[in-house]
C-alpha cells in the first residue's frame, strides 16, 4: 500500500523538480584597470577605482566592493562596498583613506570573483 501512494505522487515530485530552472553561476574576473603601479593617490582624495568590462557577462551574479590591502595583507578596509558591479561600468569613486603613507598598497575588486591590482602608492 505505501509503495503505490509513493508511486502515484512521484511523478508530480518528479516535475515539480524539472521545473525549477538552474542557471549557471556567472565568475567574472575583470581586469583593474587602475590603480596601476605608476598611481599616487593621496590620502583623503576622491580617485576612481576602473576596470575593464570587455568580458563581462550579461548577468553579474554579485554586487561589488573595493578592499584595500598593504604589502601582503588586507587590510579589510572597504573603501566602498554593495553596489552594482556591472551597472557601475566600470569605475567607482572611493575616498582615499587616512592610513600611513607606503608605496606597496593594492586594491581588490570582488563581486563574482576578486582580483588585485598592481601595487601603488598612497601619500599623507
Amino acid at each position: 500500500m505505501k509503495y503505490s501512494i509513493l508511486a502515484a505522487f512521484a511523478p508530480m515530485f518528479f516535475s515539480l523538480a524539472s521545473a525549477a530552472e538552474v542557471n549557471p553561476l556567472d565568475i567574472w574576473n575583470p581586469t583593474i584597470t587602475s590603480p596601476t603601479s605608476e598611481t599616487v593617490w593621496p590620502v583623503g582624495q576622491t580617485v576612481e577605482v576602473t576596470w575593464s568590462t570587455a568580458d563581462a557577462p550579461e548577468n553579474v551574479s554579485n554586487g561589488g566592493s573595493v578592499v584595500l590591502g598593504k604589502g601582503a595583507d588586507f587590510l579589510y578596509n572597504v573603501i566602498v562596498d554593495h553596489f552594482d558591479l556591472k551597472a557601475a561600468n566600470g569605475a567607482i569613486a572611493v575616498t582615499v583613506p587616512d592610513v600611513e603613507a607606503g608605496d606597496d598598497y593594492f586594491v581588490v575588486l570582488f563581486g563574482d570573483s576578486g582580483n588585485a591590482s598592481d601595487k601603488f602608492t598612497i601619500e599623507a
